[in-house]
């Protein structure tokens, strides 16, 4: 097998370059000159019989065989990074957590010490992700998504459907109980994410129709949060995200229909260099129980 590997100080300037894209960087990472980073490329290329950058003047971009190659060699190295880490005791004790805005500021952040309370020895650095993050270039050791996402160096456990229910403050829910569903509009306004539309396929599930007219809409489920706690109208939230104003009190479901929607709910991911971790187990459980 040895015979078939390529120049290790090949692999280690490709994993250099394919990281940065960037001879330069890659070369003041291991303190050689450029020259020899891409001698060391060229070397690469010649030995597997492709090529592994495309290069338009200063711009570096990665071929799709390069693609392939860096996923391997750089997981490789990571793992024989974290296990050299492991030996000598290296590892760094904190995770740094990923979770979505909403369900950071309205779930995680208030429970946060009653964890510290229960796990004095958890340090854990928390980041707040949005939908247009890379997530698997941030380099977290854990996030909580609201779908599955794919990539070598995560693995992905799926925590629980969520169910999105009609809520609205016991003010509103009292005027909505004294009509007919299809009458609610007279009474409130239906909020909603803009772009998604959910208030219109509930509707159809329950054969109502809703006007534009009746609807309000926000960028942000925490704006929804919101404005339904300031009594303006009737939302779909999941049902995870409003346990605590439901058993306050402060929000009340109206309705027993509730809708799912394919591949969404609280997806647990791990960076595969934490796998024997055992705080991300207590993580994880912490997470199942704010879900139960």
């Amino acid at each position: 097998m040895l015979e078939h590997l390529p120049p290790l100080k090949s692999l280690l300037a490709f994993s250099a370059a394919s990281r940065s894209i960037n001879f330069s960087q890659a070369a003041e990472h291991l303190c050689i000159t450029q020259s020899a980073i891409s001698h060391q490329i060229k070397s690469l290329e010649t030995f597997l019989g492709v090529k592994l950058f495309n290069r338009e003047g200063k711009k570096l971009t990665l071929t799709e065989e390069g693609q392939i190659l860096a996923k391997v060699v750089n997981l490789g190295l990571d793992e024989i990074a974290l296990t050299s880490k492991q030996l000598m005791g290296k590892l760094e004790p904190s995770l740094q957590f990923g979770v979505s805005s909403s369900f950071a500021i309205h779930r995680v952040t208030p429970e946060l010490t009653q964890l510290n309370e229960r796990h004095p020895g958890l340090d854990l650095r928390l980041r707040m992700l949005s939908c247009s993050d890379d997530i698997p270039a941030l380099g977290l050791d854990v996030f909580l998504y609201d779908k599955p996402i794919e990539h070598i160096s995560y693995e992905c456990e799926a925590l629980k459907q969520e169910d999105y229910i009609a809520v609205a403050t016991p003010e509103i829910a009292k005027k909505a109980e004294t009509v007919p569903i299809d009458q609610w509009h007279r009474h409130t306004k239906f909020i909603d994410l803009q772009g998604l539309n959910t208030w219109h396929l509930w509707g159809e599930r329950l054969e109502l129709s809703i006007s534009e007219e009746d609807m309000l809409y926000f960028s942000h489920t925490i704006l929804m949060m919101q404005s339904v706690l300031s009594h303006q109208g009737v939302a779909l939230l999941g049902e995870t995200m409003v346990k605590p104003e439901l058993v306050k009190g402060q929000l009340v479901r109206l309705h027993p229909h509730s809708m799912q929607f394919e591949q969404d709910g609280f997806y647990f991911h791990w960076h595969k260099r934490r796998k024997n971790d055992k705080n991300i187990r207590v993580l994880k459980n912490w997470l199942y129980g704010l879900m139960k």
